[in-house]
């Protein structure tokens, strides 16, 4: 009592405020996949709990056998050197085992998660000499293939095994199939080959009858189990595992009552049949939430006193735990209480911890470990899992990760839900280069933690900018084999490529290809981009192939960048780019789109030759171009700068008759662009005179480059025409006009010889005012910071309009520089890198200005300023 007291005084109380079910405790962790609960740091436990816990632990009563089994497990799990499967015949054999049925049945047992593992052992131990497996190993075996689902590997397993005489000498073929189809669940043919046996004068022994009966009851083949049952009772085999049996028979078909009389018949007469019955009738009760009835039967049997009850008690105690009965510690204390009759097993606890586990009870899950070792329960592995599993909730990852390291010292060995804790609480702590360390090292050790959790560590690494170790950790999973199927969200490929490193990116991806893991949407995305940074149209065009074919439709963009990076290759470009559109044609069921998007693509690229071969393929295939063809071919030669060829394409498609106003707003912008003005106007008027009306671009880019070759009378004059034409002043007409009028007085002095039109057109006459103001010819009453609202009468401002307010503003009033930023942000405007570079001299003319005062306020010269 004095160390329970030592504990509860340092710590209890702490971890009373401990609730993992408060929300407010909750921490918001950057990766936005883990969220743990974190005990507020007045709760901590202590380097004192800590250090007595796992004092306690490595104290533990553990047999000299399990640590043996310990060694064995390791050597069978351990990847050989020489690359030999087989290399652990040699270790193993140099442990010099004393080879029992109980020391096999104890290692199979240990291994029984790991088939492989199992296997190996069952093998190596029938060729030792001296040893020769007993039907309890094969059943053992046997129980565990059929638990993990490997019916087909069982019966492999068989017909080579009795073919090796380390086995036949051990089991009889009849017997080994019998057995072995039994526990397989194959009663039918279970029963034709004991039919054989009887025929050849052969019989099972009690063992073999015992596996067929049990095998007959779980599949449900009640009226041949009292057969079998028949010839049993005749070589009297009868036992307690028959009564067990019988007793789970009668609990199948649901007839409960008949089972406790048949219980209670046996009570006198053979208390060890009794007990080996009564833990599944209570089972079967508890399961019905008949609690009573059970609790009743136990206590009638136990005032007998000769029946050993403390299977039944274990099986009780666990099913009042999961009904929620016993919730708390003062609950089970008191209802375990009165069990002096039997010894409370350590299995006990940990079914109550592993609920309250569940049930986020961290106060009711230190209240129960700390009772344990102040009444000197021994604890097993499943206790120091759940100890890790307490720390890890409590927001404890230190000390959790203090018992993980300690684990060789203690005799530790995590299971998966322990790994799964740990990682995930060093992930939202932000330690994800000791959540690594741990995920490899139950790697090697065979656990397989799922996708969860491997997602998360790989897209914490990621997060921290470490994708070299994601990578690493996604390579080692591959080879060992524990690569999972579905890893949401990762983001291994994308951190690959945003750190150039592409290439990994696509070695990974061909990793998830050959593992069986889906390639998502986003995942092509990065790659494909990825590929075109390296100019690898080849490598995107099979990527983007690839991506079609698991059903997925890129966009229009990522089709051009395709599609240019193929054509920017140095060699062999001509081949991938037939290839690519040969497929997509395959795909498209309107031939004349995908025809459209190679012409776009090659003419982006710089290849207006190549988008030409494609315009007349199209002809050669019976296919009409569309007005988009004709659109795109023209912008192909436009861009590149072929205005031969491009003049002499419009000059064809005039006299088919195939202009359109669309083709003429493109030649028109496109001739502008390429700085050929007066080629532009040309075909400006000639619009005009056929009737067509420009569109808003071809006044736009004409204006701006008038304006820009200083032409201002004729870049004025277009825009008296654009507003009499019904059209209102855009906000790049009106930027052209405002920029430029900050640079030259020409503007105004054209703009004043359009009177009449400012009579006419109110707004005109208030934005010939503000090119006044910006050419600095007339003063206007409002102030500068509120200068955006008069322009807002002439046409809508945009941010590159504020950004003009604003260098005029820090030319003028350098203070009212911030209070404009502000206004502009109310009014839904997203400052940009020239609004960072104007407040920048702002910041340098305000700075300015202080270091001036203040040296005038103390009376200093710049001479003497350059003297200190």
């Amino acid at each position: 009592m004095l160390l329970r007291r030592r504990i509860l005084s340092l710590s209890a109380s702490s971890f009373r405020n401990c609730n993992s079910g408060n929300k407010g405790d909750a921490v918001s962790s950057p990766f936005p996949f883990t969220n743990f609960s974190k005990a507020s740091s007045s709760i901590a436990p202590g380097d004192f709990v800590v250090r007595e816990w796992k004092d306690w632990f490595k104290h533990r009563d553990v047999k000299q056998s399990h640590q043996l089994i310990d060694r064995v497990f390791d050597i069978l799990r351990a990847p050989c050197a020489d690359g030999d499967d087989r290399g652990f015949y040699l270790q193993l054999s140099n442990l010099r085992l004393r080879l029992t049925e109980k020391f096999v049945l104890d290692v199979l047992s240990h291994t029984r998660n790991d088939i492989l593992s199992c296997l190996k052992f069952f093998d190596w131990a029938a060729r030792q000499p001296g040893f020769h497996h007993t039907r309890a190993t094969f059943h053992a075996i046997f129980k565990i293939l059929r638990g993990a689902k490997l019916v087909t590997l069982m019966i492999d397993f068989l017909d080579r095994s009795v073919g090796f005489d380390g086995y036949r000498r051990s089991l009889r073929l009849c017997d080994a199939l019998v057995v072995g189809y039994a526990v397989a669940g194959r009663t039918d043919i279970a029963l034709h080959h004991f039919g054989n046996m009887r025929f050849r004068g052969l019989d099972l022994d009690s063992f073999g009858y015992h596996v067929l009966l049990n095998a007959l009851v779980e599949e449900k083949c009640f009226d041949t189990v009292d057969v079998i049952f028949d010839e049993i009772s005749v070589r009297g085999f009868v036992c307690a595992v028959t009564h067990s049996i019988l007793v789970k028979k009668l609990c199948k078909q649901g007839k409960l009552d008949d089972a406790e009389a048949y219980i209670r018949t046996l009570l006198p007469s053979d208390p060890a049949g009794c007990g080996s019955g009564l833990g599944i009738l209570v089972d079967a009760l508890c399961s019905k939430r008949k609690f009573q009835e059970a609790t009743k039967l136990l206590d009638d049997i136990k005032v007998v006193g000769t029946v050993n009850l403390d299977r039944a008690y274990d099986i009780w105690i666990r099913a009042l735990i999961k009904a929620g009965f016993l919730n708390n510690t003062a609950d089970f204390l008191q209802k375990i209480s009165p069990l002096e009759g039997c010894e409370l097993e350590v299995f006990r606890y940990n079914s109550l911890v592993f609920q309250l586990l569940k049930e986020n009870d961290l106060n009711g899950v230190y209240d129960i470990l700390t009772e344990m070792m102040v009444r000197g329960v021994s604890p097993n592995k499943k206790t120091m899992n759940a100890a890790l599993c307490f720390f890890c909730k409590a927001g404890f990852v230190d000390e959790a990760l203090d018992l993980y390291r300690s684990r060789s010292e203690i005799g530790f060995a995590p299971t998966a839900t322990s790994y799964n804790y740990l990682i995930h609480s060093l992930c939202a702590n932000e330690s994800v280069e000791q959540a690594y360390d741990v995920l490899k090292g139950a790697m090697d050790r065979g656990h397989f933690l799922g996708a969860k959790t491997f997602s998360t560590l790989t897209n914490a690494l990621c997060w921290k900018g470490k994708p070299d170790m994601a990578k690493e950790l996604i390579i080692a999973a591959t080879e060992q084999d524990l690569l999972p199927k579905r890893i949401a969200g990762c983001n291994i490929i994308s951190a690959l490529c945003d750190a150039g490193k592409v290439e990994d990116a696509l070695m990974i991806n061909e990793l998830f290809n050959k593992g069986g893991v889906d390639t998502s949407f986003k995942m092509f995305i990065s790659l494909i981009y990825g590929s075109i940074t390296l100019m690898r149209g080849d490598i995107a065009a099979k990527l983007i192939i690839r991506m079609q074919e698991k059903g997925y439709t890129p966009t229009r963009s990522l089709f051009r960048n395709v599609i240019r990076c193929v054509c920017e290759m140095e060699s062999g470009e001509k081949n991938f780019f037939t290839t690519l559109l040969k497929f997509q044609l395959s795909l498209w069921e309107h031939k004349v789109q995908a025809y459209n998007l190679f012409i776009e693509g090659a003419g982006f690229a710089g290849k207006p030759k190549l988008a030409r071969l494609v315009y007349d393929m199209m002809d050669r295939d019976g296919i009409i171009p569309t007005l988009d063809s004709n659109i795109l071919m023209l912008q192909s030669y436009l861009k590149n700068e072929k205005m031969a060829d491009a003049l002499h394409f419009f000059h064809d498609l005039r006299e088919k008759g195939e202009v359109t106003k669309r083709l003429y707003n493109v030649m028109v912008v496109g001739l502008s662009k390429a700085n050929r003005l007066d080629d532009a106007m040309h075909f400006l008027e000639e619009m005009k005179g056929e009737g067509l009306r420009p569109s808003i671009e071809c006044y736009e880019v004409n204006i701006q480059n008038l304006c820009n070759e200083e032409k201002y009378e004729e870049a004025v004059g277009l825009v008296n025409e654009f507003r009499k034409s019904g059209r209102r002043i855009t906000a790049f007409i009106g930027n052209v006009l405002l920029h430029n009028a900050m640079k030259s007085k020409g503007v105004y002095e054209a703009w004043t010889r359009m009177r009449d039109v400012e009579e006419k057109i109110p707004e005109m006459k208030s934005l010939g005012e503000l090119i006044g103001l910006f050419s600095g010819r007339i003063d206007m009453e409002v102030e500068l910071k509120r200068l955006d609202e008069v322009i807002e009468k002439c046409y809508r401002l945009d941010m590159y309009t504020y950004n003009m307010l604003l260098r005029m503003i820090v030319m003028n009033q350098a203070e009212d520089a911030y209070e404009m930023v502000e206004r502009l942000c109310r009014r839904g405007y997203e400052p940009n890198e020239w609004t960072d570079r104007i407040l920048g001299r702002a910041d340098r003319i305000l700075e300015g200005r202080n270091l001036r005062s203040s040296l005038g306020g103390n009376g200093w010269s710049s001479r003497q300023m350059q003297r200190e």
